[in-house]
């Protein structure tokens, strides 16, 4: 009603609203996908050291070492070979090496780890699977702290 007024009296006539876009929700114990930066989709193969400063997916393959100073998070169907340096890491796929220096590690059910972890919080619950070597509650090494000879 309102547009042909606006016709008859030569007023612009105002275009609809855009739709919302709608948010993809975030996969139970993930994070929202709001939050994540950074992301390696799967069918990704990388290899070789990357470094993350923002929240990171690792849903492809990675091969080396990765660091990252937030959240990292590999994803089901997420496989990282080698060292993996994360303030927190949660696994829902699968991680073959070593977890260092972590502050909190979370392996969701599904998830798998082989290898070695040292963190100060490991959270396990029924379904995970872990296949090595735990140090939990141990500080992170630094080079500082490490004595010399």
């Amino acid at each position: 009603m309102r547009e042909r007024w606006r016709r008859r009296r030569g007023g612009p006539v105002r275009a609809a609203a855009p739709k919302p876009v709608p948010v993809r929700t975030p996969e139970p114990g993930l994070i929202g996908w709001r939050e994540i930066r950074s992301f390696l989709d799967p069918g990704t193969e990388v290899t070789g050291k990357l470094n993350f400063t923002t929240p990171t997916r690792i849903g492809g393959r990675l091969r080396g070492e990765v660091r990252a100073t937030d959240l990292l998070v590999v994803a089901p169907g997420g496989v990282v070979e080698g060292t993996v340096r994360a303030a927190t890491l949660t696994v829902g796929g699968e991680v073959r090496g070593q977890i260092l220096g972590a502050e909190r590690v979370e392996i969701q059910p599904g998830g798998r780890v082989r290898g070695l972890i040292e963190t100060r919080s490991l959270i396990v619950p029924e379904g995970a699977i872990v296949d090595c070597d735990v140090r939990v509650g141990c500080e992170p090494a630094r080079a500082a702290d490490a004595p010399t000879g």
